[in-house]
């Protein structure tokens, strides 16, 4: 059963409106009925990203060709589940989601999660208690003396300490009923390869609790106590925890309500950023920085301040970061972020800086961060120019035009040319020229990359698709669940123009197929008025909407488009454009003739298939059996007959 009623569903569709939804992410200009931009998808220069406001649906005529509602559209741009999307849109539209009954398997991993939490939650009272024990802390309270740290920052961070043996930890947790497997799904124990036990990741560390968002407990940070190596040991990804999706001391920076974040690369300098005064201070989590941290800088923030280690190592992550970034914000043009790049002097970072220079010095750097075409001009320099050759124009030229060109708005790129045509003795137009042919030439190249893994990534879709229905869609309306459609191993997927066409033309009747002055009630398009498997379920699926709502819409039924094939192909590919062509008839009776035209042709052609079959049983059907199908064909004839007649008055 369905987690979400379907009637929310519906209610969550009718209030989000598609071109409101992605216009939030995506910079949208009127063109004739849609709106258009660039696909958040792919790479693209020319815009082919279509949305259309009346059918609350979008689509992307370029290499990714993807399409659906405002649903669909979160779920990509947010990565998130289908039912997640729901939640996600039903809180921003003021949809009050209820729970209903999950599956067993759904049921199992939430009651796996929730284990998994409970397990990192003793763990970090485990390390919180053995930092205050007399003798198992003392090596980490006096490193936690020489850098400063004192009680109510503790306190406050819940840092503590894992002890200096494999497993007392485990052995904790293990009095507590959990099993080996549930400790190895938390990410704070592994498997011995020498003798296959589960013993304790973190030994003689400080430790440092990762918290989502909301305050949850998902992992942990351990620092090596002096210079030992490696440095730091971070939780890896686990059923709780995806590091790319998160910042550690989000859920502190977020109560500051700024629209400024400042993200620095390690634990200890945001703890000390945090002390100084910068509360809207994160760090990233031993990771790259990503699409998904980017994005959920800008839930918070409207402008986000990077300090990147001063070393060769930072400043390559920094410039990294920034072309992901401008990459990121080219396809997202819609969302407002200012991405600024602070530099901390003589190479230390923000921790050491604070403690020798204080606060307001700090201050100061802060204050004076670089927009990110400040910053790349002034590596494009200094990264080329020695004492000794002055600057290399070559190489100079070379980093200019390949930072320039990631910046998406003009009137910077126009700057950086006029910069950077000083140094170099040139005409600043001719310098933009070829800033912006390098672009292009990045933009098409990034799109072609783009344009053949998606064509990879559908083949593989489609052949999933084909070969086994979803589960989302195989529900028998109407009935109850233990009476759901069952999956056959071959989904039947083929449609005919004529079912096709009936189909979009019912879609676009909308609640006029529910008035029964325009479409009488024996005239409603029935599964058994179609062949293929898909039909016969898209079919089940529009009865239902009808019956909840009275109404239905592409934009609801392109929820179900997007998890089946018909004819091969994906279906939402197919019925767009029959519903295109039904939805440009405006005259409802025009609409209502066509509908009804390919609803009888498909009836009389049933007629006629299931005629042939009771001639093929008549000829070796005893005297009895050939009287009841005698019945039938009379029937039969009958039904014919009175759809031509009705055929024939359209």
């Amino acid at each position: 059963m369905r987690r979400i009623p379907e009637s929310v569903i519906d209610e969550v569709l009718s209030r989000a409106d598609i071109a409101d939804v992605v216009g939030s992410y995506v910079s949208l200009k009127p063109k004739g009925s849609n709106l258009w931009g660039l696909c958040p998808f792919h790479d693209e220069k020319t815009p082919s990203f279509s949305v259309n406001p009346a059918k609350g649906i979008y689509w992307c005529f370029g290499a990714c060709q993807k399409g659906g509602n405002a649903i669909k559209f979160i779920m990509e741009i947010e990565g998130l589940n289908y039912p997640q999307a729901i939640r996600f849109l039903a809180d921003k539209y003021g949809v009050r989601v209820p729970e209903e009954a999950v599956s067993e398997e759904e049921e199992k991993l939430k009651e796996k999660k929730k284990r998994v939490s409970a397990i990192l939650s003793e763990a970090a009272k485990f390390y919180y208690l053995s930092y205050q024990d007399t003798e198992i802390g003392k090596p980490a309270r006096e490193y936690a003396a020489k850098r400063g740290l004192d009680k109510a920052t503790l306190d406050h961070f819940g840092i503590g300490y894992s002890p200096k043996t494999w497993d007392s930890l485990y052995n904790l947790i293990k009095s507590k009923g959990y099993t080996d497997e549930e400790m190895l799904d938390s990410g704070i124990f592994k498997r011995s390869e020498t003798n296959n036990k589960v013993h304790d990741m973190f030994r003689g560390r400080l430790m440092f609790p990762i918290f989502d968002a909301m305050g949850n407990i998902i992992a942990f940070g351990g620092r090596a106590l002096g210079d030992g190596h490696p440095k730091y040991i971070n939780s890896p990804d686990s059923l709780v925890y995806k590091k790319q999706n998160h910042f550690y001391a989000l859920n502190f920076a977020k109560k500051e309500k700024s629209n400024q974040l400042i993200v620095v690369e390690g634990y200890m300098d945001a703890i000390a950023m945090h002390r100084a005064g910068f509360r809207n201070t994160v760090a990233s989590l031993g990771t790259a920085f990503t699409e998904a941290q980017l994005r959920l800088c800008s839930r918070y923030a409207n402008e986000v301040i990077f300090f990147f280690d001063a070393d060769n190592a930072g400043q390559n992550a920094a410039i990294r970061a920034i072309e992901m970034m401008t990459g990121y914000l080219r396809k997202l043009s819609g969302v407002d972020i200012r991405i600024k790049i602070a530099k901390v002097p003589d190479g230390k970072d923000p921790d050491g800086y604070i403690k020798e220079n204080g606060v307001e010095s700090f201050r100061k750097i802060v204050e004076h961060a670089q927009y990110v075409d400040e910053y790349l001009l002034e590596r494009a320099y200094n990264d080329n120019y020695s004492d000794e050759k002055g600057l290399d124009k070559g190489r100079y030229q070379e980093d200019v035009l390949r930072y320039a060109s990631w910046i998406n708005d003009e009137i910077m790129r126009s700057s950086m040319a006029g910069v950077a045509a000083g140094y170099l003795g040139a005409n600043p137009e001719a310098v933009f020229k070829r800033i912006n042919a390098v672009r292009d030439a990045n933009i098409k190249n990034q799109s072609e990359s783009s344009a053949r893994t998606i064509v990879r990534t559908r083949r593989d879709d489609l052949s999933a698709r084909n070969s086994q229905m979803p589960d989302e869609i195989m529900i028998n309306v109407g009935a109850e669940p233990d009476k759901a459609i069952s999956e056959p191993e071959e989904v039947n997927d083929s449609a005919s123009e004529e079912e096709l066409n009936l189909l979009a033309y019912a879609i676009a009747l909308g609640d006029s197929l529910m008035d029964e002055t325009i479409v009488g009630r024996t005239d409603l398009l029935r599964p058994a008025d179609f062949a293929g498997d898909t039909m016969k379920t898209l079919v089940k699926e529009l009865i239902g909407i009808l019956d909840r709502s009275g109404t239905v819409s592409y934009a609801r039924m392109a929820d179900f488009f997007s998890q089946v094939t018909i004819n091969g192909t994906e279906a939402e590919n197919v019925m767009l454009a029959y519903y295109d062509k039904a939805e440009n008839e405006k005259n409802i009776e025009v609409k209502r003739d066509l509908y009804l035209n390919y609803l009888f042709k498909i009836r009389i052609s049933v007629c006629e298939k299931e005629e042939k079959r009771i001639l093929n049983l008549y000829q070796s059907a005893t005297a009895e059996e050939r009287v009841i199908l005698q019945k039938n064909l009379s029937a039969i004839s009958d039904y014919k007959n009175k759809i031509n007649i009705a055929l024939g008055r359209l």
